[in-house]
């Protein structure tokens, strides 16, 4: 039903002009909406990108439209992947050329410390979404394009340790076990988070090259969890990481098209 929506269908729904179009969509998984769109505007003041924004109405009340240079490009902060999904799908179909997840994960790789920074390789995913959207995935592995990774890693700018290599996509945080953990890391993941696959399959549904940053937050694999002691003295620094991530992702977002 509505995976064949048109384009068109979906913007007289949404109450949105026909001819508007999206050039670019970047997420961040975490649950407080409003604390990351005034990082994401502080980000660009930062990097001297004139811009202007507003949010959006109605179903897409939970998306920071940025126009730059004349171009329209969708920011939403989600936490887990259902309307992550939709939001990814509708971007797509309005015309963005590409599609960009930043966040954080848990790490699972016992070589990696808190505040590295992974480039997933790919993304296990076994949620309803990705099988959705990407039903022949082999092994349920879900891929990101692998030259707008490159960008990204290119655009990370000062001594950051960065890691390229599988993550898994779990959406049920509070689920996780520490046999989990021990299983994820035997298997060889790097990082679990909760929506690196979602954003992959829809994207690659589309034919939209899509990518990700995370950061290490709790690096589970040695212990630490959120809000623990050491994971709470990481809180400065963690904060200048975040920023970081920010920019190279903003960077990736908007860099002209070679």
């Amino acid at each position: 039903m509505y995976k064949s929506f048109t384009a068109e269908e979906f913007k007289k729904f949404l109450n949105i002009s026909l001819d508007y179009s999206v050039e670019g969509f970047i997420s961040y998984g975490a649950w407080d909406e409003a604390k990351h769109f005034t990082n994401i505007e502080e980000t660009l003041n930062e990097l001297g990108i004139v811009f202007t924004s507003r949010k959006l109405e109605g179903f897409l009340s939970h998306v920071l439209e940025l126009t730059i240079s004349n171009n329209i490009y969708w920011m939403s902060v989600m936490y887990g992947g259902a309307q992550l999904s939709e939001y990814v799908h509708l971007a797509s179909l309005f015309g963005s050329k590409r599609n960009i997840h930043i966040g954080s994960c848990g790490g699972l790789y016992s070589e990696m410390n808190s505040l590295n920074l992974v480039i997933p390789l790919w993304s296990y995913g076994n949620e309803s979404t990705t099988r959705v959207y990407e039903p022949d995935a082999i092994d349920f592995r879900h891929y990101p394009d692998s030259t707008l990774s490159k960008l990204i890693e290119s655009n990370i700018q000062g001594d950051h340790k960065i890691w390229n290599g599988p993550v898994i996509t779990n959406q049920a945080m509070m689920g996780e076990t520490w046999d989990d953990v021990q299983s994820w890391s035997k298997n060889g993941f790097y990082g679990v988070e909760m929506e690196t696959a979602t954003v992959f399959s829809v994207s690659n549904h589309f034919h939209v090259p899509s990518t990700a940053l995370l950061y290490v937050s709790d690096n589970m694999i040695k212990g630490q969890t959120t809000g623990d002691a050491s994971h709470t003295q990481e809180k400065y620094v963690r904060e200048l990481v975040k920023r970081e991530v920010y920019k190279a992702g903003l960077r990736t977002l908007i860099a002209p098209e070679k």
